[in-house]
């Protein structure tokens, strides 16, 4: 996803408009037609409406019905209760993001790729790690785009033991070498969890499993991948079907992700009372992109910012390689407009935070 992100964001505009998708692909869950998907139904509407402005004939109606053929005909896998789309005929694009969370119904017809919804699914759906584990087993799962997937796990057959009872110096043997394997087995648990961190991207980890298995791999996990650990610890069981600890770890990466929002909008104040290397406002964080200084945007999606500039901040951001951070809550950010950004530096004769004076 970050590679489309990254592509959308840094388009010029084309020959023709680009036909941005959003739908929610929940079956109604009430109603006559339960099995009706809602976007579907938005997606019908909205092209036929698009449609009747472009004319009876010519390029720019050819290349629109181009692009309504190819979003219709595209067939969303049964697990994605989101899907976005971009088409634009004449410049080779259609990208598509599926996701395990929906979109809000959404199609328009513009200059450039409609971003702001995709991204909010990459901010607030971030790429996790998440560690079933017991003594001797580890189910390893990737939580990416609201999609739960199980990667290969590890497991170790269960050692058996024979022993005579025949004083405490073999009770004391027995229960080294019980320790030394599951030691062993942590060890190995937490490299996979490592390896697993870098291909990923991955910025959080969320262990989960027995009493006796979580401490011995939070010891043998890095300094580097304990930092990204989560406080808290679920307590599920290594045979829980994958549905189930999705449901349990989806609300603990949700209080996360709110979490560090009010950090990153906490951080974003202090660096406007302290050094400068903040500004918070419209203009001052337009005047800040247009030099280059954005290093994080930080932008409340309830915020009165009219929508089609929006749009333009958070595209702004992406092509110039910026964080673009969602702020759902955050008391003092909403005073003062919902919109700020933490700077990379202060430009050389321009003060970002005069901008709007």
């Amino acid at each position: 996803m970050n590679e489309v992100l990254d592509r959308l964001a840094r388009m010029t505009p084309g020959k023709t408009p680009v036909l941005s998708v959003y739908l929610d692909m929940r079956p109604q869950a009430t109603g006559q037609r339960p099995s009706v998907r809602s976007g579907l139904v938005v997606l019908k509407d909205r092209l036929r409406e698009i449609e009747k402005t472009l004319g009876p004939r010519g390029p720019a109606l050819d290349a629109f019905r181009a692009d309504k053929e190819r979003i219709e005909q595209y067939d969303a896998s049964p697990a994605a209760q989101g899907v976005a789309l971009f088409a634009s005929d004449p410049d080779n694009l259609f990208e598509v993001v599926e996701a395990g969370v929906p979109f809000q119904n959404e199609v328009t017809y513009t200059d450039l790729p409609e971003l702001f919804q995709l991204a909010h699914l990459r901010d607030e759906h971030e790429t996790s790690v998440v560690a079933v584990v017991d003594t001797n087993t580890a189910r390893l799962f990737i939580m990416r785009r609201g999609f739960l997937e199980e990667q290969r796990g590890l497991s170790e057959r269960p050692r058996m033991y024979s022993m005579r009872y025949t004083g405490g110096l073999n009770i004391a043997r027995y229960q080294r070498r019980i320790k030394n394997s599951r030691e062993s087995f942590a060890k190995e648990a937490a490299a996979e969890i490592e390896r697993l961190v870098d291909e990923e991207g991955a910025t959080r980890v969320v262990l989960a499993g027995d009493a006796v298995a979580i401490p011995l791999l939070r010891a043998a996990l890095s300094p580097r991948v304990t930092q990204l650990l989560h406080n808290d610890v679920l307590r599920l069981d290594i045979r829980d079907p994958r549905t189930e600890i999705e449901r349990e770890v989806a609300p603990v990466l949700a209080q996360a992700e709110a979490e560090n929002e009010r950090a990153v909008a906490d951080q974003l104040m202090d660096a406007v009372q302290a050094n400068g290397l903040g500004v918070v406002g419209l203009e001052e964080t337009q005047a800040a992109l247009d030099h280059g200084q954005v290093d994080v945007l930080l932008l409340m999606p309830q915020s009165g910012v009219d929508e089609g500039v929006r749009q333009d901040l958070v595209r702004r951001a992406i092509a110039t390689s910026a964080e673009v951070e969602m702020v759902k809550q955050h008391e003092l950010l909403e005073m003062l407009g919902g919109v700020g950004a933490l700077l990379r530096y202060r430009h050389e004769g321009y003060d970002a935070t005069a901008a709007g004076a």
